[in-house]
């Protein structure tokens, strides 16, 4: 492991909220050792924009899965909170 430090800086954590994937390869394998190794493969830059647009993709999918947890899950707190009133309502 390139960086096996203990200590996460705070550049590191946003990182690892923006993409876990990119923050594993970046401390596992250093940023100039993964440039380099992006340099040695002569990738033309229409592939990595395409890569770029893939990754654009994920987040976009990443993120509407967990928008829709969160909106399921305050419909379900919502509807807690009415059974609650309801039956709190029905045994007065």
């Amino acid at each position: 492991m390139k960086n096996d430090s203990q200590k996460i800086s705070a550049n590191e954590i946003n990182r690892f909220l923006y993409c876990p994937y990119q923050w594993y390869y970046t401390r596992y394998y250093g940023s100039k050792a993964l440039n380099e190794s992006y340099k040695a493969l002569d990738i033309q830059t229409s592939g990595h924009e395409s890569n770029f647009v893939k990754g654009q993709r994920f987040h976009h999918n990443y993120y509407r899965s967990y928008r829709f947890k969160k909106v399921l899950q305050g419909m379900l707190i919502l509807l807690l909170i009415g059974l609650v009133i309801w039956l709190v309502i029905r045994w007065n």
